[in-house]
């Protein structure tokens, strides 16, 4: 196995020129560069990653906790697309991701102090769980850089990327009294799935916005809270319309809910489209070819994670802390109306 010495001879430079082309360096001439990475092609040599990153306290990898069992973390596809954003962005920067899903919830805070005592991992990004505070004391304490996707306390200033959903909400409910529905359902997201902390981030909150100018209130058995899952949705559906068999629209807080607004509602006889008018929650790709035409709260989700990953990436580089960000989702009417 060829060696950095056997390079240095071969480009009939020093060692330390070689390992200043390999760290990228700018103090080496273009020449000296390309001889030296002719040589490293010639010879088939690779450097030892794990060694290079002991070398320089580094380990260019960026670590992905998910407090939430395997079982439901790889069929959600909003999830997805978070992860697909912050591994956009690590990997186009030389690191590497590494997702961390425990098989069960109760071991996910568990999970990511080891990452952190093993120092495996530059930074990481989590979702705000119960419990997380001790964790993001330590990880204060020891200066480790991390971002939250939501906040995981109220006064939460830093290092975080959430999104607003509340204003998209509003839209979709004004959207369908503008359309005349009066009936019209909310299948909120859980406030114990993760820790959503605050209170003005409940879907609620738009949705009783909307009603209160049309001159209603919120009708509680019109309103059931759901766990993002298609099971979720489906029973939440069926809830509402056992309660309230009049409903002629329902607004989801995610896709795989909708779908199981969607099924449960054609089981009950009703026709999506005709009888029940079903926003999405999420917008996703998958959605789109799925159910072109349903109304939908757009919610950016791969931006979310395209700007997690770059925050944490600067907070690594710069060592500071960094304000958090909100993004807003958007209410999307259906194709031609």
């Amino acid at each position: 196995m060829p060696t950095i010495y056997d390079v240095a001879k071969l480009a009939e430079v020093s060692p330390k020129t070689v390992s200043r082309v390999l760290n990228g360096e700018p103090a080496v001439a273009e020449e000296t560069r390309a001889r030296v990475l002719a040589a490293m092609k010639q010879l088939d040599y690779h450097p030892n990653a794990i060694a290079a990153s002991l070398k320089r306290q580094r380990s260019n990898i960026i670590g992905f906790v998910v407090p939430y069992g395997s079982e439901f973390v790889f069929q959600d596809p909003n999830m997805m697309e978070q992860l697909r954003g912050v591994h956009d962005v690590v990997t186009q920067a030389g690191y590497d991701l590494l997702l961390s899903v425990p098989v069960e919830r109760k071991d996910a805070l568990s999970e990511l102090l080891r990452l952190v005592r093993n120092k495996n991992i530059d930074g990481v990004i989590l979702y705000p769980t119960a419990g997380v505070e001790r964790i993001i004391k330590e990880l204060n304490q020891k200066n480790f850089k991390y971002v939250t996707l939501e906040r995981y306390r109220e006064d939460q200033q830093t290092n975080y990327v959430r999104i607003n959903a509340v204003a998209g909400v509003y839209q979709a409910t004004r959207y369908l009294l503008e359309k005349g529905h009066r009936r019209i359902g909310l299948i909120n997201k859980p406030a114990s799935f993760f820790n959503y902390c605050c209170s003005e981030d409940s879907l609620i909150n738009g949705y009783a916005s909307a009603l209160a100018e049309a001159g209603m209130e919120v009708d509680a058995g019109l309103v059931e809270t759901g766990d993002y899952t298609f099971e979720g949705g489906y029973q939440a559906f069926m809830n509402i319309r056992e309660r309230e068999p009049g409903v002629t629209a329902v607004i989801c807080a995610s896709d795989p809910m909708a779908y199981g607004a969607i099924r449960a509602a054609e089981d009950g006889g009703m026709a999506v489209g005709r009888d029940l008018l079903v926003v999405s929650g999420d917008n996703l790709p998958l959605t789109r070819k799925l159910y072109p035409m349903l109304p939908a709260l757009s919610n950016p989700s791969f931006e979310q994670g395209r700007y997690a990953g770059d925050m944490l990436l600067t907070l690594i580089k710069e060592k500071r802390d960094l304000p958090g960000i909100s993004l807003d989702a958007r209410f999307v009417p259906p194709k031609g109306l």
